[in-house]
């Protein structure tokens, strides 16, 4: 998996910033755990202006209704292609794609199923096993 994320490091950029616009309002800022973006032209003083093709968000307790809800909205709003939530606690990953506007969930991957393949980038594979394997078994 390390082999993949510095392959997709030296094509696109890995940020931590995305700014959105809510329509009649305020700018808003959105702080995903990780985003990916491939097209540079799209990052300026330290932001993203327009969509990232993947963000993920690593839930817990106290954020996971607004990663969950919130952000989701503004992901797909942004045009986000593809959105991961992970979830450490329950060990799961979920994957929403971009169909037609809307973020669709298309998988959920645990530790018992297939291994996680990305939709925008095909050649980014693992096992949800090796994500979850920091934890401590309780």
């Amino acid at each position: 998996m390390v082999k993949h994320v510095m392959y997709l490091a030296a094509i696109c950029k890995l940020f931590f910033r995305l700014k959105t616009k809510k329509k009649g309002k305020d700018d808003v800022v959105v702080l995903p755990d990780i985003s990916v973006i491939c097209d540079t032209s799209k990052l300026r003083n330290k932001r993203c202006y327009g969509a990232p093709d993947l963000v993920v968000e690593v839930l817990s307790p106290s954020t996971g209704r607004n990663d969950r809800l919130l952000k989701r909205n503004y992901y797909e709003k942004a045009g986000v292609k593809e959105y991961l939530i992970i979830d450490g606690q329950n060990q799961y990953i979920e994957k929403y794609v971009l169909h037609e506007n809307t973020l669709k969930l298309e998988e959920i991957y645990t530790s018992e199923n297939q291994p996680f393949c990305s939709t925008c980038f095909p050649d980014i594979t693992f096992s949800p096993e090796d994500i979850f394997s920091f934890q401590e078994n309780d």
